[in-house]
């Protein structure tokens, strides 16, 4: 991923965040980190990162309910494929398929 050094290191602490099932802790960072954010695509990573929060903070449980990593996968490579996309979007999807690989590893 196209990212400064520092939004990296606080995806990983987001998506960390969001796989324990704590969209609270993960919007922090989220709002942590935006300071930092300089391109479009760093733009597209938050976007999908607080997307994911705000969809769990909606959920039961702190889950997704309707979250097929395999179908997300798909989608977003459709998505950075596409002659359309822009840097936003494939920080975007970019972003969907790293969560759903965290999400998908058995630990």
């Amino acid at each position: 991923m196209l990212t400064s050094k520092t939004v990296s290191e606080g995806l990983v602490s987001v998506l960390a965040a969001l796989k324990n099932s704590d969209p609270e802790e993960a919007k922090k960072k989220i709002d942590e980190i935006t300071r930092d954010v300089k391109t479009d695509r760093e733009r597209g990573v938050m976007a999908a990162a607080h997307g994911i929060a705000t969809s769990m903070s909606k959920g039961r449980e702190g889950t997704l309910q309707s979250w097929d990593p395999e179908k997300v996968k798909r989608a977003a490579g459709r998505i950075s494929r596409s002659q359309m996309s822009d840097d936003y979007d494939k920080g975007f999807a970019e972003t969907l398929v790293e969560y759903a690989q965290l999400i998908s590893v058995k630990e």
